[in-house]
């Protein structure tokens, strides 16, 4: 028995094995993997690949040369203002990819990425050269969209669309794991500009002892392998590091409601119905909350007060989803497909359609 006769590349960030980016990368692998493609996506780990049924390598050598087509995404990479250090970003990898892809002949596409703001110069071409060398380049809101038309990248060549993340439950098949309990993440440490907020380490030790008072209903949640930095404060409370998505994704599935400091809890608990609060380190969560209506629910780190906290809190403990849920939200184009019927290459669907991904063969992007 043959595998497929096409062969697709993804790259990203996957080398950290953090959940959102693994999380994109896999969603992704899955809607090639139905347009027919056998799937390669670098780094990520053995386990995630195992379970994709993706082919797992721990380099690059070769695949450019071997790969049909090559999807660049997730996430913040084509901006250096979204990780823990300001400045530093995963361009490089972008770029090289990029091209790599062109030496090898091959069409690239950048997908589901947040596209600045850039405190770098080299960032600011990198962005714009890597738009240049891309079939498309597909957008998770509209400043990422903003910015890069500001660099002088054409309306034709970029798509405005949302996370691939919100397409979890659509794309990937995975039991829940039903428990109701109240997640939080809030793993804050790594981002120094936060500490500027003289209600930071009051904000710190409320949602501890939050923890530890209601240690029987919540869940500490992390979005890597380490341990949740609410731990030390209720270590007697279960706790949900990320390591695998087959594990992971079931349990975050059964969560009654999460309050968290990052991007891609909030995206995928939106995803589920599942009602989240943010106290943000990134402007990208803003974005997000801003995009499904909800720009109440989110507060930036650098500003946040203690009442504040208290008030999310609060409101965790009691909300529901709304039932207009992703009917307003443009869900995103994120790969090569053989057939369209979208001519904007967004779809405004709340439902689970595999549709939603990859609209581009009638703007002349498909293979």
């Amino acid at each position: 028995m043959t595998g497929p006769s096409k062969q697709a590349l993804v790259v990203g960030p996957y080398r950290a094995h953090n959940f959102g980016d693994d999380l994109v990368g896999a969603i992704l692998a899955k809607r090639l993997q139905d347009l027919g493609y056998g799937v390669t996506v670098p780094r990520l780990s053995e386990e995630n690949s195992a379970w994709l049924g993706t082919r797992y390598s721990e380099d690059y050598d070769g695949l450019f040369e071997t790969a049909d087509v090559v999807v660049v995404g997730g996430g913040g990479i084509m901006s250096d203002t979204s990780g823990a250090k300001p400045g530093a970003s995963y361009l490089d990898i972008v770029a090289t990819a990029g091209m790599d892809g062109l030496l090898a002949g091959k069409r690239v596409y950048i997908t589901s990425v947040g596209a600045g703001p850039w405190l770098r110069e080299r960032s600011r071409m990198l962005a714009y050269a890597v738009s240049l060398i891309a079939e498309k380049v597909g957008v998770r809101e509209q400043e990422s969209y903003d910015n890069l038309r500001e660099l002088g990248v054409t309306d034709t060549k970029l798509l405005l669309g949302a996370d691939t993340a919100l397409l979890t439950p659509d794309i990937l098949s995975f039991p829940t794991i039903a428990h109701g309990k109240l997640g939080l993440q809030f793993d804050v440490s790594a981002f120094a500009d936060v500490r500027v907020n003289p209600h930071l380490p009051s904000i710190v030790d409320a949602l501890g002892q939050y923890a530890r008072s209601h240690t029987k209903d919540v869940v500490l949640i992390r979005n890597g392998r380490a341990r949740s930095e609410l731990a030390p404060a209720a270590p007697s409370a279960e706790r949900l590091s990320y390591t695998a998505l087959e594990d992971f994704l079931p349990r975050l599935a059964g969560m009654r409601a999460i309050f968290t400091s990052h991007l891609h809890l909030a995206i995928t608990s939106y995803a589920q119905r599942i009602p989240s609060f943010s106290l943000y380190v990134r402007e990208k969560t803003r974005r997000f909350y801003e995009q499904i209506g909800h720009p109440e629910r989110a507060i930036d780190l650098r500003v946040a007060t203690l009442d504040d906290f208290k008030r999310f809190i609060a409101a965790t403990e009691v909300a529901t989803c709304s039932t207009a849920h992703l009917s307003h939200v443009r869900l995103p184009v994120a790969a090569p497909t053989e057939d369209s019927d979208s001519p904007d290459g967004a779809h405004t669907s709340s439902s689970a359609s595999a549709s939603c991904l990859g609209r581009w063969r009638e703007r002349g992007a498909g293979p």
